[in-house]
C-alpha cells in the first residue's frame, strides 16, 4: 500500500473513531466538550474524504513510509484504545 492512501485510511479511520466517541459518550447533546468532539471528528473525517477524492493534489502527500505516516498511524492507536478505555469505563 501506498504511503498517501495508508494515511488517508488512518485519516477517516480516526473521523469516524472520534465520531463514535462522541455518539457513544455524549449522546444526543449540545454541551461545549461533545460540540467539540462532534467538530474534530467531522473535520478529520471531511480531510480524509478530500484527501480520498484528490490524493493528487494534497501538498503533504508521503511519497514513502516516514514520520507523518507512523505518527498517523500512532495517532489512530491511540485513540483507540482511549475509546476501548471509556467504554469500558461505562
Amino acid at each position: 500500500m501506498r504511503a498517501a492512501r495508508f494515511v488517508t485510511l488512518c485519516f477517516i479511520y480516526s473521523g469516524l473513531i472520534f465520531l463514535a466517541q462522541y455518539v457513544t459518550i455524549y449522546g444526543v447533546s449540545f454541551e461545549l466538550a461533545g460540540l467539540a468532539q462532534l467538530g474534530v471528528g467531522l473535520s478529520i473525517l471531511a480531510a480524509g474524504f478530500l484527501r480520498l477524492k484528490r490524493p493528487e493534489e494534497e501538498a503533504q502527500n508521503p511519497a514513502e513510509y516516514g514520520l507523518f505516516a507512523y505518527g498517523m498511524a500512532a495517532l489512530s492507536l491511540f485513540i483507540t484504545v482511549i475509546f476501548l478505555g471509556q467504554l469500558l469505563l461505562l
